[in-house]
């Protein structure tokens, strides 16, 4: 029982925890409604039935086109539509894959402009940066650079590829759980108007 003069403490603690409770709530779906397109991505992995597919980035040319994904890749449901995203491409091609080269994939994107390849993009979920990073070593040796410094927020493996292109590896896995791996080729004109490595 209170002493004359001293108020109950219940009720500002209880409306503490309720003001912590609905807080936390709130920043709980702030983070969901952020990343809902991510969460559909794992959510379409994990529900649909998808095929693997195998194929060497050194094989992969910028002579391809969009035609040449279903001559290669005709099993596979290949959706091309326009693109306005940040490269400088025009058209781009997505294949929803369950694996790559036996690593667990969430989708691979290519990237056209004026009708030529120019980007890949291999999405590799969040666990599976292990072994995408063995796989790449396994198929294209030791990275012949690393970058030691953040930029952007990642730091990343390449590869010099000798007919000029380029591939790219997050050297870590992102901070966001829900956010994936990114493995890039890069084309060999698309390096030599870029630069995609710095000379020593």
């Amino acid at each position: 029982m209170p002493t004359p003069g001293e108020q109950p403490r219940t009720r500002s603690v209880s409306i503490l925890r309720v003001s912590v409770a609905l807080l936390t709530g709130l920043l709980a779906l702030v983070l969901v409604m952020s990343q809902r397109g991510n969460l559909e991505e794992y959510y379409l992995d994990f529900t649909e039935d998808r095929k693997p597919i195998e194929f060497q980035l050194s094989d992969v040319s910028e002579s391809w086109s969009e035609q040449t994904l279903p001559d290669r890749f005709g099993s596979y449901p290949i959706i091309c539509r326009f693109y306005a995203g940040d490269l400088p491409a025009d058209r781009a091609c997505g294949v929803d894959v369950k694996s790559y080269n036996g690593v667990p994939t969430l989708f691979i994107s290519f990237f056209f402009s004026s009708g030529r390849l120019q980007w890949v993009s291999i999405n590799v979920p969040w666990w599976s940066h292990g072994r995408a990073y063995s796989s790449l070593v396994t198929a294209l040796g030791e990275p012949s650079a690393s970058q030691t410094f953040f930029r952007n927020g990642v730091r990343l493996h390449g590869w010099q590829l000798v007919n000029g292109s380029a591939v790219f590896f997050n050297r870590g896995r992102p901070f966001n759980p829900l956010a994936w791996n990114g493995i890039f080729w890069n084309s060999a004109s698309t390096c030599a108007k870029r630069g995609c490595f710095k000379e020593p």
